[in-house]
């Protein structure tokens, strides 16, 4: 059984995360609110959008793709107001400050996931691989879910102390890997770590997790039919100084990226507020309003 930390245990949870890489917190969404999550999310994939404004990336379109294809979307904060308030809620970068030690955080981008029944598999990967164009070249991930989760259903799976292992380069089957670990245990073998330790995480619908960026993590297969369904949001954080390098790639970041100029800029990739010096637990205000 996986560890779950309180959120009036911070120093606790500081531990676990230094020492495997992640945190598993105990669930802070109720059970309304990860109703209209889950119903949120959903809409966003029949373009859905309250602001008018498209999402960075939007993989799975109703009507066209396979309907056991995993619906992936990126900065949907841009398109949903809601959306935004949770993962810019200052709670976010309070915690992701504290357990990184950073003096100050940013967004770097919104992810959503949703796996349906019989899911293929995502490759493990480290997610400070896909911004090797910025210095520092380091992320920070608040990970929640609206489902239950369960091994046999694509739950996400993490590798316990991998965060000290070298970034491996950017994968290119992330999407429709051959063996969904593969790449994770050459990686391995590389750190001189013969045997590497997976935890898949069975959770309840409302928890949350923190994850360095260089753990390496995924989701197998999902091997259930009907209901099995995983909806989830992540945030990922930057340090609030970080740069563009002169080197190539970031698509997506780099669309923001002003001429002469290497700042992220608040506009696009927004500044949270200065952190607490021990971070509380997570409130909802405005979920709790529309849910």
């Amino acid at each position: 059984m996986q560890l779950i930390i309180p959120w009036d245990r911070p120093d606790s949870a500081r531990e676990c995360f230094h020492r495997d890489g992640f945190v598993v917190m105990e669930a802070a969404f109720t059970p309304d609110e990860c109703r209209w999550a889950r119903d949120r999310l959903a809409g966003l994939f029949t373009g859905r959008f309250p602001t008018g404004t498209y999402p960075d990336e939007w993989y799975w379109r109703e009507g066209l793709s396979r309907p056991d294809a995993t619906r992936h979307m990126s900065n949907a904060w841009k398109s949903d107001h809601l959306i935004a308030s949770i993962v810019q809620a200052p709670w976010v970068g309070d915690w992701i400050a504290y357990l990184n030690g950073w003096p100050r955080t940013r967004l770097g981008q919104d992810t959503i996931w949703i796996k349906p029944p019989l899911a293929r598999p995502s490759s493990l990967h480290q997610d400070n691989s896909f911004i090797d164009f910025l210095a520092p070249a380091t992320m920070s991930t608040c990970w929640m879910t609206f489902d239950d989760t369960h091994a046999d259903a694509a739950t996400i799976e993490y590798v316990p102390g991998s965060h000290l292992w070298p970034t491996a380069p950017l994968p290119a089957d992330f999407h429709d890997p051959g063996d969904h670990r593969a790449r994770m245990r050459a990686s391995a073998a590389a750190a001189g770590v013969a045997d590497p330790a997976v935890v898949q995480l069975e959770v309840p619908a409302g928890t949350i997790v923190f994850h360095n960026g260089n753990v390496w993590h995924g989701a197998a297969g999902s091997q259930r039919t009907g209901a099995a369904w995983r909806h989830t949001l992540a945030a990922h954080l930057l340090p609030a100084d970080v740069r563009f390098t002169t080197a190539p790639g970031g698509y997506i970041y780099r669309r923001y990226q002003l001429p002469d100029d290497d700042s992220l800029r608040d506009a696009f990739f927004p500044a949270y507020p200065p952190p607490e010096p021990r971070p509380g637990r997570p409130s909802f205000p405005i979920l709790t309003a529309h849910s």
